[in-house]
């Protein structure tokens, strides 16, 4: 697979009077132009509060086993920025001083959090002659040397495997970075000769704000334009989506000074921590805008039993504990349609750094969505945010870096880890129905303490920690999830002008349930006294028995298939329906209503397949159940 890269590029600089980042290249206390961060992309750099601070020293300490390295690399009243870079788990870069001085990253096969020094941390170790170091009988070397201790003229090297040391030359000046392997020295990463950039000026971020304030004036400018503009554009009545986190707060403030008329929306998914759901509701208070919460409540824990645990790959929980109460809440509160204002920014994701700044969701078919903020950096935000005065969400300040729900398979087995540490009822529960679920499919204890049930195609990094630890990945990982699946498919041509597929489900299918959203797919013919149920859709004919057999035969191959597809997705519908009620709110013509489960009138149906295309379990379980069958 071809690696994807950053080409956005967030320009963040930093004033070396000062000591301060800037959004802007001149400061405005001192008139310096600020020299550009160097970092890795699409550096989304964000300050580094008090929790996070704490995280990093002991980190250091722990590394180093050495109170004076972190003094060296962590100088007190300084402003620290941290960059979130790619990792097999959670790992940022630390910048001090305008300058990034290392890594701290969480080691999954260990369970706690690591340093790394780079060029500018190196070096101030081997100056400062702190942590670990050494300096060599070498002016440069090449990555992956090995180092012997003939080599070392004088150094600080650790008695245990696998620990950083920063490599100087004969001059002192860093050169590298290497791991302590066997009796030598690995090198892991080399630069060119370096020396020390310290800034010896203390400063905060109030002292930052105030170089920043012309800017943010600016920015905010621009953004209040921008909303302006859209809503004389559209018309539409405006929704601000508010979910609790920063980015949603910087746009809900945006709103407030273009001075547009509005509400604020929250999505309770029923997985958001205690912490948000209280302060949702005091901003809403706090600043006088009313509140319309969408709720998902209990969807999640009654779907999960269908669905199996939600995946990065496999992300059926969005749309049903965001996307469909959403959906409701708007089609109750607007029902002709709104401008939603939504906190999106370009440097969160490569698939947002390719969004334009107003888009359409077709699960939302009648609201605009618009991003104020979508050219912003994080640190953009929270100088914002800050200068604004505005209340921040305390779970911030304990150390989450995003907030949402907080299972979410997207997050990182650390900010697990911090779940755990804050709400272990929660975790708790969550860990006990993966653990029960992981056994009933063969998987080990260790399998759910790795986070493997975050994929349905497990990445190569973790596949090769799951062999280091011995743990079973096999391949029907994504089909173990489904409560059914294809034992037996064939495909043949029984004459030149049809095409016949014949497929075996594992599961006995309840032709009672299924005859009632069969009309969606074409004309019903159900024998009660025969045990079958036939659907006809022109020259497409499917057939169905209680034992699981499914025939379809069409005009061609691509018909066939094509209809075979539709005719699972309405089996799994009528069988397994969660109740999410998506369909019900997608169908323009009210031909469905959900009991147990869905009943179709035949009359009202127009058969256009939205139903079906927006029901979380038809799009994503017969997806897999399909995949990789060859028909």
């Amino acid at each position: 697979m071809k690696k994807q890269i950053w080409r956005e590029r967030a320009e963040i600089y930093w004033c070396r009077n000062c000591n301060i980042p800037l959004i802007t290249p001149k400061c405005e206390i001192c008139g310096e132009i600020g020299r550009k961060i160097s970092a890795t992309p699409p550096i989304d750099a964000r300050p580094a509060f008090k929790e996070d601070e704490d995280r990093i020293r002991r980190t250091i300490r722990m590394e180093y086993e050495d109170n004076r390295a972190e003094k060296v690399l962590m100088d007190e009243g300084k402003i620290i920025l941290l960059n979130k870079i790619p990792h097999v788990d959670q790992a940022d870069e630390i910048i001090v001083d305008g300058r990034v001085i290392g890594q701290i990253y969480y080691e999954p096969r260990i369970g706690i959090w690591r340093f790394k020094p780079v060029e500018e941390g190196a070096t101030r170790l081997i100056m400062n002659e702190a942590g670990y170091w050494c300096r060599i009988r070498r002016e440069r070397i090449e990555k992956w040397d090995r180092i012997s201790r003939s080599e070392i003229i004088d150094g600080e090297i650790p008695d245990r495997q696998g620990k950083m040391i920063a490599i100087g030359n004969m001059s002192g000046k860093s050169i590298g970075v290497g791991v302590y392997e066997g009796d030598e020295i690995k090198v892991i990463k080399v630069w060119e000769p370096q020396s020390p950039h310290i800034l010896k000026v203390k400063a905060t971020l109030d002292k930052a704000l105030k170089a920043n304030s012309k800017s943010l004036e600016l920015l905010e400018a621009r953004a209040k334009s921008f909303i302006i503009e859209t809503e004389r554009k559209y018309g539409r009545p405006i929704c601000t989506s508010f979910s609790g986190g920063k980015d949603s707060l910087a746009t809900l403030l945006l709103s407030m000074e273009a001075g547009v008329d509005q509400k604020m929306l929250f999505n309770d998914t029923g997985l958001e921590l205690p912490e948000t759901i209280s302060y949702v509701d005091e901003v809403s208070r706090t600043m006088n805008v009313e509140l319309i919460k969408a709720e998902a409540k209990d969807i999640f824990w009654s779907a999960v039993e269908v669905f199996g645990p939600p995946a990065r790959d496999y992300r059926w929980c969005c749309k049903t504990c965001k996307l469909i109460p959403i959906l409701k809440a708007m089609k109750e509160n607007y029902p002709s349609g709104a401008l939603t204002l939504v906190g999106q920014r370009k440097y969160e994701s490569l698939t947002r750094a390719k969004s334009p700044s107003i888009w359409k969701n077709r699960w939302l078919p009648n609201s605009i969505n618009a991003s104020p903020i979508m050219d912003w950096s994080a640190l953009h935000v929270w100088l914002y945010v800050m200068w604004k005065k505005a209340p921040i969400n305390p779970l911030y300040q304990m150390g989450f870096d995003r907030l949402g729900c907080w299972l979410c398979p997207s997050c990182e087995l650390a900010e697990f880890k911090l779940v755990e540490k804050i709400h272990p009822e929660l975790w708790g529960e969550w860990e006990g129905r993966l653990m029960k679920w992981a056994r009933e499919r063969g998987y080990s204890e260790e399998w759910v303490k790795m986070g493997l049930w975050r994929w349905i195609k497990i990445p190569g990094d973790q596949r090769r920690m799951a062999k280091e630890k011995n743990i079973t990945i096999d391949d029907e990982h994504g089909i173990k999830r489904l409560p059914a699946k294809i034992v037996k498919i064939s495909g043949y041509s029984p004459c030149q002008e049809s095409y016949s597929i014949e497929a075996k489900l594992d599961v006995e299918i309840d032709l009672e349930r299924i005859k009632d959203i069969l009309p969606i797919i074409g004309e019903v013919k159900y024998s009660k006294k025969l045990g079958i149920a036939t659907t006809i859709m022109g020259k497409n004919n499917a057939t169905i028995t209680p034992k699981g057999q499914l025939t379809v035969i069409s005009k061609s191959k691509e018909d066939a298939e094509a209809y075979f597809k539709s005719t699972l997705k309405a089996i799994l519908r009528g069988m397994y329906c969660i109740k999410c009620g998506s369909c019900q709110y997608i169908c323009e013509a009210n031909a469905i209503k959900i009991s147990d489960h869905p009943i179709v009138d035949e009359d009202k149906c127009m058969k256009c397949g939205k139903c079906q295309s927006n029901c979380p379990l038809a799009e994503y379980t017969s997806k897999i159940i399909v995949e990789g069958i060859c028909i």
